[in-house]
């Protein structure tokens, strides 16, 4: 990195755990990056207050999942739930920051959930999270506190609940924005963290010579770094998917809104279970 463009000082990391499949997952990556960098791991449980109004309704009813059982629900079962779910969250951020021996703390908030966690936030360097929490709707949406917190300024990290390979690439979207070099800038600094030297750069390019003018782009970041990358011109989703399939990384991306700018990218992540780094423009202000 140079000096006018300093790296990225990932010290503390919060964790959105609320013991679904894919919180862990996001618990996982996090964990990984906490050992590369020296970060301090922070788990979050939300006992969410608009479960536990619900539960007090007359007419809450909770169907298993499983045995399609119906059962009347109250706050105070809510309340048990809700308890051995940040038990189990507990636990798991306990056993996994021991083994990776990295500092970690835990602590449970009631409240609005995205409004807890925006809160919390504030205060860190990176939000892990998972793509989709308890629902049971659509495996190719993205869970809605996700959606919602994709507007807060601190950088975001969504996981599924696939394992990431003991290898795992880094993938960076490059599209030659400000916000597209500080996140392939990233993409280099964390790579280097995990002992890799090479990246891989998604170049979107309208024709042959842009995609070219990019690719040199690209190279000297990668020099100056000391590092090595690898390009796939996206002239189509199709090539992109073949890329994120067979590297099996983190996807790397600057700037807003990045599901509206790229319609395909939200199913891409839920249909082949690829985290997602996003680095928002209160990242860096000058990023757009």
């Amino acid at each position: 990195m140079s000096q006018a463009d300093p790296a990225w000082e990932l010290r503390r990391i919060l964790v959105a755990l609320d013991a679904s499949p894919d919180s862990l997952g996001a618990l996982a990556a996090a964990v990984r990056l906490a050992r590369q960098t020296e970060a301090a791991l922070e788990g979050l449980f939300v006992e969410d207050t608009d479960l536990l109004s619900l539960a007090e309704s007359p007419f809450a009813r909770e169907i298993g999942y499983h045995s399609a059982k119906e059962t009347a629900l109250s706050r105070a079962s809510m309340e048990r739930k809700l308890h051995a779910q940040s038990e189990l969250a507990r636990k798991a951020l306990e056993r996994a920051a021991q083994e990776a021996q990295v500092p970690w703390s835990f602590r449970i908030v009631r409240g609005d959930v995205t409004s807890e966690l925006l809160a919390a936030a504030a205060e860190a360097d990176l939000l892990a999270m998972g793509q989709l929490g308890w629902s049971i709707g659509s495996q190719l949406r993205i869970g809605s506190t996700a959606l919602e917190l994709m507007a807060s300024t601190t950088p975001l990290l969504l996981s599924s609940s696939k394992p990431l390979p003991a290898k795992a690439a880094l993938c960076a979207y490059y599209d030659g924005s400000p916000a597209a070099k500080r996140a392939f800038r990233v993409a280099l600094q964390l790579a280097a963290a995990a002992d890799s030297r090479n990246v891989l750069a998604l170049v979107a390019a309208q024709n042959a010579e842009e995609a070219l003018s990019l690719r040199e782009e690209l190279a000297a970041m990668a020099q100056e770094a000391d590092m090595e990358v690898q390009y796939v011109d996206m002239a189509d989703v199709s090539s992109l998917l073949r890329a994120l399939r067979s590297e099996e990384g983190i996807f790397v991306i600057g700037g807003r809104d990045p599901f509206k700018r790229l319609p395909w990218l939200e199913a891409a992540l839920r249909a082949h279970k690829i985290p997602l780094l996003l680095l928002r423009n209160g990242f860096d202000p000058e990023t757009t």
